[in-house]
C-alpha cells in the first residue's frame, strides 16, 4: 500500500511525503467517527438530516450514490478559510453499524496498526508529567536535539517566545554537542503539558502561537477556530453541537455528558526521519443509531500548524454511509503560488486517503 516518494525536498514534496507517512490523518477513520460532538438536547432520529439531504448539500448527483452504494469513495468539494488550508472532502458506504465502528473507535486501532506512529501516550484530568514519560526524541535524537537548542522564530520547529527562550537558556552553559538528549527531552515534556493543560482549561484561545520570525506569528487556535466555522452543515443540522465546539471547553451540561466520551493522547509520528510530537483531542457522540466526532490536532511540533477532521456516520438498511472532512493548516501550501498548490496538493493527497478508507471498509466488514 507505500507508495513512495524520490523527488528532491521541497514544499510541495515535503507535504506530500508527509501524507505519506502520517497515516493518522487517513487511517485515523478506522478508529474515529471524526465528525463532531454535539452538546445540547438530543434531537430525535427524525430531526437528523438524511443521507439524501446531506448528499444533496454536498452537491453529490445520483451517479455519486449510485457509485458509494457500489462501494466506491466520492469526493466532494469542501471550501478553504484561509491560503494555508488543505481541505479534502469524501463520502463512502461500509457494510457495517455504526456502533461496531465505535467499538474500533474506543480501542484506538490508529494508534496500534500505524507503523510511524512511533509512541503515544493517554493524558488525562490536570496532566502529569509521568504521563509523557514516552516522549522521546527518537528517531535521530541527538540532530533533532540541535535543533531545539538551536531554537529561534522560524518554520524549523512551532515553539513560542517562552519555549524558544527556554531551550536557549539550556543551552547557554555550553553548545549543543555538551547538552544531553534527556534534558532536551525534559523541557519538551514540560511544554507538552503546559499546552495540553491550557487547551483543557481555555479553548482554542488558550493555545500559545508559533513565532515565525519578522515579529510574525502563526495562531493555531485561530486557524482551528477558522476550520470549525467552515463547517457550516453542522453549524446548520446541529448548531448547540457546532457552538460547542467553538467555546470549548464550555457549554456541556453535566445531563448530557452520558453520550459523550472524550480522549486526549500525545503522538510521536517519524516524519523524514524526523520524531514529530502532536497533542490531539478526540471526541465521540452518540446520538440514537447515528455517530459524530471531532478530532482536533492543536499542536504540532512541526511541518503543520493544526489539523481538524470530521465524519458523520448515519446509518441505512444498506449500512453505515460516512462523510468525511479533513482540514490541515500547513505553510507549505500557502504564499506564492497557493493558488497551484490547492489543487495538486489534493489531487497528491487524495489516494493515500481513499487507501485508507478501503481499509476500513474492508476491516468493518469483517466484523
Amino acid at each position: 500500500m507505500d507508495r513512495h516518494v524520490t523527488a528532491t525536498h521541497s514544499p510541495l514534496v515535503s507535504l506530500h511525503h508527509w501524507f505519506v507517512n502520517y497515516r493518522l490523518v487517513t487511517f485515523v477513520a478506522l478508529s474515529l467517527w471524526i465528525g463532531l460532538t454535539f452538546c445540547g438536547p438530543i434531537p430525535e432520529a427524525a430531526a437528523l438530516p438524511t443521507v439524501d439531504e446531506i448528499l444533496k448539500e454536498l452537491h453529490l448527483s445520483d451517479t455519486d450514490r449510485e457509485n458509494i452504494m457500489q462501494g466506491k469513495i466520492v469526493d466532494w468539494t469542501a471550501s478553504e478559510g484561509s491560503d494555508r488550508e488543505l481541505a479534502l472532502g469524501m463520502a463512502f458506504l461500509v457494510k457495517t453499524k455504526p456502533e461496531d465502528l465505535t467499538e474500533m473507535y474506543r480501542q484506538a486501532l490508529v494508534l496500534k496498526e500505524v507503523s510511524v506512529i512511533t509512541a503515544s501516550g493517554k493524558l488525562t484530568g490536570e496532566g502529569t508529567m509521568a504521563d509523557l514519560a514516552g516522549v522521546k526524541l527518537e528517531p535521530n535524537g541527538k540532530k533533532e536535539a540541535e535543533r531545539y537548542l538551536n531554537a529561534k522564530p522560524g518554520d524549523e520547529l512551532n515553539l513560542d517566545t517562552k519555549e524558544i527562550a527556554d531551550f536557549q537558556a539550556l543551552k547557554a552553559g555550553g553548545d549543543a554537542d555538551a547538552v544531553p538528549v534527556e534534558k532536551v527531552e525534559v523541557l519538551i515534556r514540560q511544554g507538552l503539558l503546559a499546552r495540553y493543560q491550557a487547551y483543557r482549561s481555555k479553548g482554542l484561545p488558550g493555545i500559545a502561537p508559533y513565532q515565525r520570525g519578522h515579529g510574525q506569528q502563526r495562531l493555531a487556535g485561530d486557524e482551528l477556530l477558522l476550520s470549525t466555522k467552515q463547517m457550516t452543515g453542522v453549524a446548520k443540522h446541529l448548531p448547540a453541537f457546532h457552538k460547542f465546539l467553538l467555546d470549548y471547553p464550555q457549554g456541556l451540561a453535566k445531563d448530557e455528558a452520558k453520550n459523550l466520551e472524550e480522549f486526549f493522547y500525545w503522538l510521536n509520528i517519524d516524519v523524514f526521519g524526523r520524531p514529530m510530537f502532536v497533542l490531539v483531542q478526540r471526541i465521540l457522540y452518540h446520538m440514537g443509531d447515528a455517530a459524530m466526532a471531532v478530532e482536533r490536532h492543536y499542536y504540532t511540533s512541526h511541518d503543520y500548524n493544526s489539523m481538524l477532521q470530521g465524519i458523520a456516520a448515519l446509518p441505512t438498511k444498506d449500512g453505515t454511509f460516512l462523510f468525511y472532512i479533513g482540514r490541515v493548516s500547513t505553510d507549505q501550501v500557502a504564499g506564492f503560488g497557493s493558488a497551484a498548490l490547492h489543487p495538486v496538493s489534493r489531487a497528491i493527497t487524495a489516494p493515500y486517503i481513499k487507501d485508507m478508507f478501503r481499509e476500513v471498509q474492508t476491516k468493518a466488514g469483517k466484523r
